[in-house]
């Protein structure tokens, strides 16, 4: 099959949630399809405008308004989805940079106008969230926040509608799509949010003394990871975190440890207990460190990535019950705790699979983001009626020897 994607985020390196999402369940389409994805990026971006990774192919393009919007979001003044209006406006250019007729063309909401546009046998609304849901629990402070709440219920509901197929985060987030927006059940498939399996893995022994000591965590201490985007609900849960599980904690040898462009919010903090550090492509230093993962979130919309990849890094997980939302079989792996509790849980020096020697649960192999590209790859195959084949084998010679070309680009 071909497979055209469109997004509005820059996937690779993916830093955060949305892309780690994106770019996971596009390597695992890769695998035995051809797969490439349109991104709309700021202006300021210097990366190639066509790139292949991992099988993918990035095809990059910019737009100075989604910098404008996201200014006007910073004012108060208009929601950063402002810009998907402009997307529409662009969609027959846009649809111009994937050649070709796509089987299978999959977007996010603010591309939505891609597949309005673009011929395509399967057009896929890809929801990282029940965006409405979404943006009234945990979007931005604005100005008429009522009214343009009521504008992106309108433009989500037109995108989930007028999409042959509709990939939710949740079975959550399923059910809300057919509450809201009276989608058929036989439009929906659910393909939760995972870890990246090329990357996050549970340390050996002498991995784990190495990123300790280069962090600065004593023998004895026990160390706690939040990973995070900067974002309003991950603020939130920061903000628990730091003000309510961390100082009863604080002169008992635990430590914070927050990783990811969250750490702004914490900026000219100095307690001793606390570490930071920006965003980065490799967590491994910081997932090999830690002791376990904490994920206090309350508010916000899908799932949180973090649970996942805590998990498969042999992490013991102490979460809220709002933030194992989507990750039902993995409910049994996690220590669940409100807020008020959530000390207390800390206390207790939960031990993950890392820390008991043993290889995380057979239960998280099913998140592996290759796997869940694997996982809907057969949903579109069986929609349309497809076989999956080798990559050498597919039908067009055109599509294959784009494959061969870009193999070799990368030998």
């Amino acid at each position: 099959m071909l497979i055209h994607g469109a997004t509005d985020n820059d996937l690779h390196p993916p830093l955060f949630g949305a892309t780690q999402r994106s770019f996971g369940l596009f390597r695992g389409l890769a695998r035995h399809h051809d797969v490439r994805v349109l991104c709309i990026v700021p202006n300021r971006t210097r990366k190639p405008r066509e790139e292949r990774v991992a099988e993918v192919t990035l095809l990059r393009r910019s737009a100075w308004y989604t910098s404008a919007a996201w200014r006007l979001e910073r004012a108060r003044l208009s929601p950063l989805f402002l810009a998907s209006l402009a997307h529409s406006a662009r969609a027959r250019a846009f649809r111009d940079v994937l050649p070709g007729t796509a089987d299978v063309c999959m977007a996010d909401l603010p591309l939505a106008g891609v597949l309005e546009s673009r011929p395509a046998r399967l057009r896929v609304l890809h929801a990282h969230n029940v965006e409405y849901d979404h943006f009234r629990e945990a979007g931005p402070t604005l100005l008429a926040r009522g009214f343009w709440a009521e504008r992106l219920r309108a433009l989500e509901a037109r995108a989930a509608r007028g999409a042959d197929l509709v990939v939710a985060a949740s079975d959550e987030d399923a059910a809300r799509f057919r509450a809201l927006y009276a989608v058929a059940p036989e439009a929906l498939t659910v393909i939760p949010n995972g870890f990246d399996e090329t990357a996050v893995c549970p340390p050996a022994p002498a991995e784990r003394a190495r990123a300790r000591a280069a962090i600065g965590i004593a023998p004895g201490e026990f160390a706690c990871l939040f990973v995070g985007s900067d974002v309003p609900h991950n603020r939130e849960a920061l903000a628990a975190a730091v003000g309510h599980v961390m100082p009863p904690l604080a002169r008992e040898g635990f430590k914070l440890l927050v990783v990811g462009s969250i750490s702004r919010a914490l900026e000219g903090r100095r307690e001793p207990w606390l570490i930071v550090h920006p965003a980065t492509p490799d967590l491994s230093r910081w997932l090999h460190a830690a002791d376990a993962g904490l994920n206090p979130v309350t508010r916000g919309g899908g799932s949180n990535v973090k649970l996942a990849t805590y998990l498969a890094a042999g992490l013991a997980a102490v979460s809220t019950p709002f933030g194992v939302r989507g990750y039902a079989p993995l409910v049994p792996l996690v220590t669940v705790a409100a807020i008020e509790q959530m000390a207390e849980a800390v206390r207790e020096r939960p031990r993950g699979a890392a820390a008991r020697g043993e290889l995380p649960s057979p239960a998280i192999r099913a998140y592996a983001w290759g796997a869940l590209g694997e996982r809907l790859a057969a949903e579109f195959e069986r929609r349309l009626g497809a076989r999956a084949e080798p990559r050498a084998a597919l039908a067009d010679p055109a599509r294959a020897g784009a494959s061969a070309r870009g193999r070799g680009a990368r030998a």
